[in-house]
């Protein structure tokens, strides 16, 4: 039990405002702006829409106090894959680094960078049939910003943090104002249209939005006095951002009726900045809705990408030679930033970004449930570990978190029951790969997680590689929009 305990060694130099920035840094992002259209074409009426942002924000902070237990207990770098493996094995991690690494990761990413392209097309009047070139495009061009070096990606997404705070005061506060007065919220006269889907699925669509919040159990080990300062950083940030959705969402409604709104997708926020502040001025917001997405991007392609570097570095996965291969000029997982940012190219092509961050959702979601369920194992399975925190309101907190996590899974295998079951298929292929490799390396020495100096340094090689895919894909559009 040694290794639990090192949080010790770990500096404590995080308070509230830090821990309370954390949350809403990692959270506020392109969901604010993408994800309203869908909530309300799944929930039907704009009452149902705002119950399920926040009946999602109740899930999100119950999920998150319940994790940070987790995290206080085992402050190493990994998180979640630290904590699954600590209460069931190494076979359940192997599981979750697996669908981080085949489902979550490309289905995220792929998600914003169909979110991003549509903003663009929008912007600047481009047929969507060139939605393929700009995705290949906006990959590319964050491939070789972080194959420069992370020092160069984290400049990146400073701005990108900065950038987005601006076109979410703007759509919240201007569309409170000048909205219309379309909405008509907690009254029969309500508009509404008519929907199949469960309720569960809507609260899903707010998950993206919220998403984030599992970061901060990761430096649970780094804070002061966490046992005061987790529960406050989590339920203050994440009401302020239960807020801040509630105010843009019907700032939207305001502006938009239901049926407009739900047509126009994820261009409805671009667009109420037009109608709001006219074609420039419009643009202006739209452009920062573009930066918001591409440091979400950003920020995930940096640190998705290490732990598919991480998982190859264990040797379970094909190619793990070369995923784990580090660039000697940027000592950066390049090998692996390049596969994510392919395998999201792809999954962009094939599904529409919508149904892609649903597919992510309801797969990081299962294994919350089980990390959910593992704070009560670890509870007897580690009694003796001291915990300088523990979960507020404890047991009640982790089976709300536990029976939200059973919700939103049954609405996704109601409502799209392929699509749930392929992510469930598509995570158990992990586990015979796992018995494989396992039984395949046992008593070996592993030389993995080696440093390379190419010839052409990768930045050069990614970025003509992107130059050449884009200019064909543009062609192609060009072809298919005469």
């Amino acid at each position: 039990m040694e290794d639990h305990n090192l949080e010790n060694n770990l500096r404590k130099d995080l308070g509230l405002v830090s821990a309370l920035s954390l949350v809403v840094g990692m959270v506020l992002g392109a969901g604010a702006f993408m994800k309203p259209p869908a909530v309300l074409e799944v929930a039907g009426d704009y009452n149902y829409a705002l119950l399920a942002w926040i009946i999602g924000g109740i899930f999100s902070i119950c999920g998150g106090l319940t994790l940070c237990e987790l995290g206080v207990m085992f402050p190493r770098t990994g998180g979640m894959l630290v904590y699954l493996e600590k209460i069931y094995g190494s076979k359940v991690s192997h599981l979750y680094g697996w669908m981080i690494t085949v489902l979550f990761a490309p289905s995220l990413v792929g998600a914003l960078v169909g979110y991003f392209s549509s903003v663009f097309c929008l912007l600047f009047g481009i047929d969507d049939s060139y939605k393929m070139a700009v995705s290949a495009g906006v990959l590319g061009f964050i491939a070789v910003i972080n194959a420069i070096g992370v020092k160069q990606a984290g400049y990146l997404q400073t701005i990108a943090t900065a950038c987005k705070l601006i076109p979410i005061l703007l759509l919240a506060i201007f569309g409170l104002w000048k909205g219309n007065g379309q909405v008509a919220l907690f009254s029969a006269s309500g508009q509404g249209i008519e929907t199949y889907a469960p309720f569960a699925v809507a609260i899903l669509a707010t998950l993206f939005a919220y998403d984030g919040w599992a970061q901060v159990a990761s430096v649970a080990g780094e804070i002061h006095n966490p046992a005061k300062v987790l529960p406050k950083a989590i339920i203050l940030g994440i009401i302020f951002l239960v807020v801040v959705y509630a105010c843009i969402n019907i700032a939207l409604f305001k502006i938009f009726p239901v049926q407009e709104m739900v047509s126009l997708g994820h261009d409805a926020s671009a667009v109420a900045s037009q109608r709001m502040f006219g074609h420039l001025g419009g643009n202006l917001v739209a452009v920062g809705i573009m930066i918001s997405i591409l440091g979400g991007i950003n920020g995930y392609i940096m640190t998705l990408s290490r732990t598919i570097f991480s998982m190859a570095e264990r040797g379970t996965i094909i190619g793990a030679r070369y995923l784990s291969t580090i660039d000697d000029d940027s000592r950066s997982p390049v090998n692996a930033i390049c596969v994510l940012v392919v395998f999201s190219f792809l999954y962009s092509i094939l599904l529409d970004a919508d149904r892609l961050s649903e597919i992510s959702m309801f797969s990081i979601w299962v294994f919350y449930l089980l990390t959910f369920i593992g704070v009560i194992i670890a509870r007897k399975k580690y009694a003796d570990v001291p915990r300088s925190y523990k979960v507020i309101g404890y047991p009640i907190i982790p089976i709300i978190a536990i029976l939200g996590a059973m919700y939103v899974i049954y609405g996704m295998l109601v409502y799209q029951t392929f699509n749930g079951i392929a992510s469930i298929i598509l995570t158990l292929i992990g586990l015979p790969l796992y018995f494989y490799y396992h039984r395949k390396n046992k008593n070996k020495e592993l030389s993995l997680g080696e440093m390379k100096k190419y010839k052409v340094k990768m930045q050069y090689t990614i970025a003509v590689s992107t130059m050449i895919i884009v200019a064909l894909l543009a062609l192609y559009g060009g072809v298919v929009s005469k």
